[in-house]
């Protein structure tokens, strides 16, 4: 997610953020997290939690990211 475009960047609290799925970065204005939901699910999720004033300031992307299990 991008938050460029918002007035402030939004303030969530450890346990809703658990909530939308596990976060690698959750600070600053681009945020990484993955989630087992589709993107128009996690969007629709997290918009609950932001003032939807700001809702079209918000930019949601989705990309893989590879990994190595050890």
């Amino acid at each position: 997610m991008n938050f460029e475009k918002c007035s402030q960047i939004p303030c969530l609290t450890s346990e809703e953020l658990k909530s939308l799925g596990k976060w690698y970065v959750s600070t600053g204005k681009e945020w990484i997290c993955h989630s087992d939901d589709e993107l128009e699910e996690f969007k629709n999720l997290f918009l609950n939690f932001i003032n939807p004033e700001e809702w079209d300031t918000i930019s949601f992307y989705s990309d893989f990211m590879p990994f190595q299990q050890s």
